[in-house]
């Protein structure tokens, strides 16, 4: 797997644009990279002044299409290998982690049988309770002082159908966690890397990068 990175300019009305409307960068991404059955993850971090658009992907992907679209001319794109990191995760280490995800729930099963609707949790507490709840199923342990939540937004936009015949509403919620983590379970903590945590991955959601400690 790789990660890469791209620095997006801001002064580009194709990247202002873009930060509003995740399905712009969901689509670019998807075309600089050859088809895999693999879900691409990606998401923008905000960092000393710059947008940064991280990328993890199965294969390679060709960012020149993503740089001249919505990156600064003089910073190239860089990606690295991603397998070596997976590869030396063990139990009981300790990362610095950040995650955006898309913290929600579903209602009861309604009374014909049918799914139930999604919400958004709202408080700060109850986002955090989120991900403290998946926190052992995804491989790691968390201490509810060891990390918090920041910038929580709204994003709305519209989505294309897949064939292109119809235009529909989306309302999706973010928020970024940062802290510490403990690795409980490494074959569930890499599979967590790798496939994303929560909803709503083609918006820029459910990717977790670490660091250690």
């Amino acid at each position: 797997m790789y990660l890469s990175r791209v620095i997006l300019d801001h002064r580009k009305r194709e990247t202002m644009r873009a930060l509003s409307y995740p399905e712009m960068i969901h689509g670019a991404i998807e075309h600089s990279i050859s088809y895999s059955e693999h879900r691409n993850l990606w998401r923008i971090d905000k960092l000393n002044g710059y947008y940064n658009l991280l990328i993890l992907s199965e294969k390679l992907p060709d960012l020149q299409s993503i740089h001249d679209q919505f990156g600064i001319e003089d910073r190239l794109p860089e990606s690295r290998d991603y397998d070596k990191l997976l590869q030396n995760i063990e139990d009981n280490q300790v990362f610095r982690f950040r995650l955006k995800a898309n913290p929600v729930k579903s209602s009861a099963v309604d009374s014909n049988g049918g799914r139930g609707k999604i919400y958004a949790h709202v408080s700060t507490e109850q986002i955090a309770k989120w991900l403290l709840d998946r926190s052992s199923s995804n491989g790691f342990f968390l201490d509810r002082n060891g990390f918090k939540v920041m910038d929580c937004r709204w994003y709305r936009f519209m989505k294309s159908s897949r064939d292109n015949t119809a235009r529909n509403n989306v309302t999706i919620k973010t928020a970024t966690f940062e802290g510490i983590l403990k690795v409980s379970n490494s074959k569930l903590f890499m599979e967590a890397l790798m496939n994303g945590i929560g909803r709503g991955k083609a918006y820029g959601c459910g990717l977790m990068t670490i660091m250690k400690k």
